[in-house]
């Protein structure tokens, strides 16, 4: 269930549709969000491709991934936790309609990592399915921990789950539609979507997991509503994976403890300070081995320093015959718990012959103590890390600044100019705030005029950063902004569809049945530079396939006249758009 070598699971094993399907509409939540990730969740959801397959790195191909995708794509995220990128990639714009900052007062948490999707095929009945996650959307390789259902079809065994269970999705859902950005007619819709995918997931059935598992609940958090876990109970053994801890949470549990209890506490290093050596006695503790932590800096192509560590959070109890399992974002936290933190839990009830302690320390540890990635700690008092506490007061300043109600106007004189505005914001750090797409930094105030942009460069993105004693936090939010221009997708879309062998290597990548392997026939023809078509393109391979899209897939032919309208009328090739106007009279009648 949980072993680290056979259990491995993946984005796209999670997002991708079932066969015949395709997504309708898919809503997730993270705290933390890095824009690149979601370029590649992107090549999942309109493609259904892996997302690091070379095809991610080709503009061209991931434009048509964007362009399926964001019209059925929304991300709720913590506000001012948006990942600055390495080096912003020209297609960040498109992705604006995507994204949804959730901001809580006094310093709460918009913590889930949730996804709900419905699917649709021609013909057959909607499916949908709910995933809840400890990862956040992005490249993070820490280990986590993920489980996914799937709506049950007729004939199908199915578990069940408690009658509030659909009612707590729903309820979910309806918090999310209360907080979504709805500035303009995109988000408008999705929110629309949004309210409808709650209202139809309250009567799903869903499929049987194995005999492990009887009944589940769906446990929101800080949403309003009551949570209906029973992590307070007294048991007689219990594990817990929790990255970050409170000490009041631990003991809480020590406290329910019954007759000859087994207890396991799998943690971050850096938290054991905060546990007592009375409590380290308590809990059976272990940590990820340093070579298993420090494994990625061997790895990493870039050369970058990067660690993996604990980020699942697990919670498994036993008491008599019956075994309670708890997966999701909560922490063991004072914080997730009862501080009010936004948070989502999936509780599986079995019993204790199928669903047990020892089964699931036998996955974690393994029979081998050599390749055991977890060591056990000595019971005694540790003593802090020490945090960085200029990096510490950055961050809070950033996600306060975030928090704030901000607005954009863009103005069109010989250049585009943007003007945001904002109340006022003291700090004791340097702040500087930037569009995203054209560096211009410029100190905090009242009203920023940011001048001589390009129509390419307009976008809701931009970076705060703050800079305190030699060291600076970046972050990138979204500022609803008006007046951007129509035409401004346009000029994204013309940027990567540059000549006429671009747009017919795109029009031939839409048509055709297998994304990646077009993809990779384009590298091979062009050897390796995406190409696919010569200038005067290859008639037989487009009539073929604009045949095949009439009889099959019309849905496809029709987007090409969305292709057609983004595209500099210049480089469409005449005789290609008297081609498809055939093709179009067909269709239509």
């Amino acid at each position: 269930m949980l072993n680290a070598q056979s259990d491995r699971i993946d984005y796209r094993e999670l997002l991708s549709p079932p066969p015949s399907y395709k997504v309708s509409f898919a809503v997730g939540t993270t705290y933390s969000l890095d824009l690149e990730t979601l370029t590649a969740v992107c090549a999942i959801v309109g493609l259904n491709v892996e997302a690091d397959t070379e095809l991610t790195q080709s503009p061209l191909h991931m434009l048509e991934a964007i362009r399926r995708a964001s019209g059925k794509l929304l991300i709720f995220c913590q506000s001012g936790q948006i990942k600055m990128p390495d080096k912003p990639n020209k297609l960040l714009p498109l992705l604006e309609n995507c994204v949804s900052e959730v901001s809580l007062r006094n310093k709460r948490s918009f913590h889930p990592k949730t996804w709900f999707l419905k699917f649709k095929a021609d013909g057959l009945p909607d499916k949908y399915r709910l995933i809840v996650m400890s990862r956040n959307l992005t490249f993070d390789r820490s280990w986590d921990v993920a489980l996914r259902l799937d709506s049950a079809v007729r004939g199908e065994m199915v578990i069940e789950q408690d009658e509030s269970t659909g009612e707590a999705m729903r309820s979910f859902l309806q918090w999310l539609h209360k907080n979504a950005s709805t500035h303009n007619s995109q988000l408008k819709n999705k929110r629309k979507l949004l309210s409808k995918l709650a209202n139809e997931i309250v009567d799903v059935e869903w499929r049987y997991l194995g005999k492990e598992f009887d009944s589940f609940d769906f446990i929101p958090y800080g949403i309003g509503v009551s949570s209906t876990d029973n992590l307070g109970d007294s048991f007689h053994k219990m594990l817990v994976i929790s990255p970050f801890l409170s000490k009041s949470v631990i003991e809480g549990f020590e406290k329910k403890r019954l007759v000859n209890p087994d207890c396991t506490l799998i943690t971050r290093k850096s938290e054991l300070s905060k546990l007592s050596t009375v409590l380290l006695k308590s809990f059976d503790t272990y940590t990820i081995k340093d070579d298993v932590v420090d494994g990625e800096e061997r790895i990493s192509e870039t050369g970058d320093f990067k660690t993996q560590d604990i980020h699942a959070k697990v919670y498994l109890r036993t008491k008599w015959l019956n075994s309670e399992l708890y997966v999701g974002s909560a922490n063991a936290s004072y914080n997730a718990f009862f501080g009010g933190n936004v948070e989502c839990m999936i509780a599986l009830w079995g019993k204790q012959r199928y669903l047990n302690v020892d089964k699931l320390k036998q996955d974690l540890f393994g029979s081998d103590e050599k390749a055991n990635p977890f060591e056990k700690v000595e019971p005694k008092e540790y003593v802090a890390t020490s945090d960085d506490a200029v990096i510490i007061m950055l961050e809070s300043t950033v996600r306060d600044f975030c928090a704030l109600r901000k607005t954009a106007v863009v103005t069109e004189k010989e250049h585009f100019n943007v003007t945001v505005t904002m109340p006022p914001f003291q700090s004791e750090s340097k702040m500087t705030l930037s569009p995203l797409m054209m560096v211009n930094h410029q100190l905090l105030s009242e009203s920023i005029s940011f001048t001589g942009l390009g129509l390419r460069d307009i976008s809701e993105w931009y970076v705060v950063t703050a800079k305190s004693r030699g060291k600076e936090v970046s972050r990138v939010l979204k500022i609803q902004t008006t007046g951007i221009p129509e035409n401004r997708d346009s000029a994204v879309f013309s940027e990567v569809v540059r000549d006429k062998n671009a747009f017919l290597n795109y029009i031939a990548f839409l048509l055709s049945d297998d994304f990646l392997a077009a993809f990779l026939e384009s590298m091979k023809k062009g050897k390796g530079d995406f190409r696919f078509l010569n200038m005067s393109f290859d008639v037989p391979i487009l009539y073929e396939r604009m045949l095949k899209a009439a009889a099959n897939d019309k849905d496809s032919l029709r987007e090409i006249r969305e292709i057609i309208s983004l595209t500099n009328d210049n480089i469409i090739p005449q005789d290609f758009l008297k081609l498809y106007e055939q093709f179009e009279k067909v269709v239509k009648q």
